[in-house]
């Protein structure tokens, strides 16, 4: 199978924002090590949010860009899988308020909202591209 020109558009804007947001991770994450000062350590964290930006405009481009049932399958991925990240972390801070788990650092907790989104946004993706592949 052959990859259409929409989704080729989306790796060549996905890739080189991800390989720039994981540098500027680790990059970021070492300069903070030697900074001092409220104001360069705000900016110096934020810098992996700008290729993160661009992910997201690559996301948003290719869901514009595709057919009516790609756009659908992306739909109810989103729906499903915010649902799912939402459902998640509304049960993990109920277990906190109830103390039955440990209290993490509040900061540690809400790093992870996007890459939870995401990652159930793409599982949920395969799982209706199977099923409406089997249907």
């Amino acid at each position: 199978m052959t990859m259409r020109a929409v989704h080729k558009r989306y790796l060549r804007e996905f890739i080189p924002a991800m390989l720039g947001y994981m540098l500027l991770i680790f990059l970021s994450v070492s300069w903070l090590k030697t900074l001092e000062g409220t104001a360069i350590r705000a900016v110096v964290t934020l810098l992996p949010a700008i290729p993160v930006a661009f992910v997201i405009r690559a996301m948003v481009r290719v869901i514009r860009d595709q057919d009516e049932f790609e756009r659908r399958i992306d739909l109810e991925a989103i729906a499903i899988g915010g649902g799912i990240g939402a459902f998640g972390y509304f049960s993990y801070g109920m277990l906190l308020n109830a103390q039955v788990l440990p209290l993490p650092k509040p900061e540690a907790v809400a790093i992870w909202v996007l890459p939870v989104l995401f990652g159930c946004f793409g599982i949920v993706k395969c799982v209706l591209g199977l099923y409406y592949r089997l249907r």
